[in-house]
């Protein structure tokens, strides 16, 4: 008896653990592309006002990113700090690329962000500034997208999860 409440618990808890980890990532992504439109906003700065060196910029705006973005940020110019001709868009290229499955953002979101490699520190400074303030809108419009999806889906899938672990209970007993 004690055995099949311990596999009936199980059974439950691993569906619905599979479903929070869902809705955990429908939750995590509209903070995330927020926290990239607030480390593009202190790149904007940097580069328009501060005439800041790349590195120095990109670790400002790591700062106001958070962890997962902010986390790319900052590999991007450790990469480029450590030479090797190494150009600033090869540089965040390669960075969104080590953190892509630590983020919650899509592909799509990400080759929004991939779409400043070519303009990075390779354009005068009013150009980068354009391409920064597109990628903020783009950013933010792929936030309005996530947050309504998260309205949809992060409370479907908690109840899917644990709604599937009581149907193959019951399935089972």
């Amino acid at each position: 008896m004690t055995l099949q409440l311990i596999g009936a618990l199980l059974t439950v808890l691993v569906p619905s653990w599979i479903g929070f980890q869902i809705a955990a990532r429908y939750a995590r992504r509209p903070a995330e592309l927020r926290a990239a439109q607030n480390g593009l906003a202190v790149l904007v700065t940097e580069v328009e006002y501060g005439a800041t060196p790349l590195p120095d910029a990109l670790r400002s705006a790591a700062r106001a990113a958070g962890a997962t973005v902010g986390a790319m940020l900052v590999d991007a110019a450790h990469r480029l700090e450590e030479g090797g001709g190494v150009t600033p868009g090869e540089a965040l290229t390669a960075a969104v690329a080590a953190h892509r499955d630590a983020t919650c953002l899509t592909p799509a979101d990400l080759e929004i962000l991939l779409a400043l490699a070519p303009v990075l520190g390779a354009s005068d400074r009013r150009d980068q500034v354009r391409h920064l303030r597109l990628a903020m809108d783009r950013l933010a419009a792929a936030e309005a997208v996530a947050a309504d999806e998260r309205r949809r889906y992060e409370r479907m899938y908690r109840y899917v999860g644990v709604l599937s672990g009581l149907a193959l209970v019951l399935i089972l007993i």
